[in-house]
């Protein structure tokens, strides 16, 4: 399973998520992408969405 994990921040227990996340490392691709950095252009944004569209899961930390 592809598995696209975006790093925002949003959450006071991602470090739990990301635990859990890194667990499945192993087992499954899994791809992490940077969500919350100030000042991220156009070419940031595709980058992002490409991930998004060619993965199976997408989970938001």
């Amino acid at each position: 399973m592809r598995i696209a994990v975006l790093e925002a921040d949003l959450f006071p227990d991602a470090g739990t998520l990301r635990a859990a996340l890194a667990r499945l490392e192993d087992s499954h691709a899994v791809v992490r992408l940077e969500a919350a950095r100030r000042g991220m252009g156009e070419g940031d944004w595709d980058r992002l969405l490409e991930a998004i569209l060619a993965s199976d899961l997408v989970v938001t930390t």
